[in-house]
């Protein structure tokens, strides 16, 4: 019935798109799966991504010059970053007229320089409470017509360290659900035109 592709900004060439203009064509709901994850090109390098933000914007234009919807994947959580970065990315993506958006917080799994950095304290996982209070805030400030594919991501237990609230998908979706019924508020409940968080 549809189609959905993940992958990288900079792994959109034009014959892709062309493929996936025609399956569209032809009937199937296709969804082109970017994953940007910070508009932060510093944070972008530390992380090692390997891409920057600009060639995001330029898949996002690419992907829209062939009527294809357009979904973002953005991580929270991300070292140096606080929820004033996550505002801005998320103004920004939706400046580009993404369709959709996921998010996920970062996890510390293992084998890799972030697990030897969190062991040595020098990354702090972002805490539960903050990961809730800022999709939340993300949540109010995001238009009725884009779709929230995701609100939180898992790593399985064998290779996840922390943060141990990672690996409890339904007890971070209620903790959602909860603080926006204790806030009064929805998605769309206040206008990122207001320019409270400037890019």
């Amino acid at each position: 019935m549809g189609l959905s592709v993940g992958t990288r900004p900079d792994c959109v060439p034009e014959p892709v798109l062309e493929l996936l203009a025609e399956y569209q064509q032809q009937g199937y709901e296709v969804w082109l799966e970017l994953g940007l994850q910070s508009s932060f090109d510093e944070t972008l390098i530390r992380v090692n991504r390997g891409h920057d933000y600009q060639e995001y914007c330029d898949a996002v234009d690419a992907a829209h010059r062939y009527n294809l919807n357009v979904c973002t994947h953005l991580m929270l959580g991300l070292p140096g970053e606080d929820k004033s970065h996550a505002l801005v990315t998320l103004k920004r993506v939706l400046s580009q007229g993404v369709a959709g958006l996921k998010i996920h917080p970062l996890h510390i799994v293992k084998g890799t320089r972030l697990a030897n950095e969190w062991r040595a304290n020098e990354y702090i996982p972002l805490s539960y409470n903050d990961y809730i209070e800022t999709v939340c805030d993300m949540i109010e400030l995001t238009p009725m017509e884009v779709v929230y594919h995701r609100l939180t991501g898992t790593a399985p237990d064998k290779i996840l360290l922390a943060p141990a609230w990672c690996g409890e998908k339904w007890n971070v979706l209620n903790g959602i659900m909860n603080e926006l019924k204790q806030r009064g508020t929805n998605q769309g409940f206040h206008d990122i035109a207001n320019n409270l968080y400037p890019v």
